[in-house]
């Protein structure tokens, strides 16, 4: 894991993909200091007086052009950027996933255990990165993704990256029967351990992803060493998700 070039964004890049894709930026923000938490929520209950100078900190330290981000819901919302004017662009409307094949457009999803989703596909030259709790995932966040990058840009699922992200580790997200029953999982007869990474891989095969083309982080933000915060570990705070093409 390693850091942005200035120190005032804490950065770890997805590893796995720094030398395959080095025209992408890809990764996610940590906690950073411990007396001064790099927290990005924008919406609910008291976020930061200083979010928006850490989100206008993030657009200048990445060099991109703008970035792209919503109020999330849990839902199946994804938009599509073909461009945006310079500096921070908020939908008006509750949107879990953003899609781009403009280079300097940084989209971002915030996150505290759910899991972000990345994909890129090479081919076409687009991106888009999904926000996916186990509501998104059973309402069909991720196929919504998928088809919308087959439908706007000719892709085949076959082609698709997929890289999910730092999330809440099965040992610590125990859930009740009905999110097993939700997610269409065998039904444990009480409060049991879910691996949330683990059903969207199996989804993801399913929509005819390549098993050899999806990796998968195996940092836990609850037990893990990387500061990043997790709701489950009573942390209000929200950390980012990123993924753009380099401008």
């Amino acid at each position: 894991m390693g850091m942005l070039s200035d120190s005032a964004v804490p950065f770890h890049p997805v590893v796995e993909w720094i030398d395959r894709f080095p025209w992408l930026m890809a990764g996610v923000t940590h906690s950073g200091a411990p007396d001064d938490p790099f927290d990005l929520r924008l919406f609910g209950d008291s976020p930061p007086p200083a979010a928006h100078e850490r989100w206008r900190a993030l657009l200048e330290t990445t060099g991109f052009r703008s970035i792209a981000h919503a109020p999330q819901s849990h839902g199946t919302r994804v938009v599509v950027h073909d461009d945006l004017p310079p500096g921070m662009h908020v939908e008006s409307a509750p949107a879990d996933g953003h899609v781009t094949s403009t280079a300097g457009v940084l989209l971002a999803v915030t996150v505290a255990d759910c899991v972000p989703v990345y994909l890129v596909d090479v081919e076409q030259g687009v991106v888009a990165l999904l926000h996916a709790g186990w509501r998104g995932i059973a309402r069909g966040i991720l196929k919504e993704g998928v088809e919308t990058l087959r439908a706007g840009f000719g892709m085949e699922p076959r082609h698709l990256e997929m890289h999910l992200g730092p999330a809440v580790c099965g040992s610590c997200y125990e859930v009740g029967p009905e999110v097993f029953a939700a997610l269409g999982l065998p039904t444990p007869s009480g409060p049991a351990p879910m691996d949330v990474r683990a059903a969207l891989v199996a989804r993801a095969r399913a929509l005819g992803l390549r098993e050899s083309r999806i990796t998968v982080s195996e940092e836990c933000t609850r037990c893990g060493s990387a500061g990043l915060f997790s709701h489950r570990g009573g942390r209000p705070e929200r950390q980012a998700a990123l993924l753009g093409i380099r401008p």
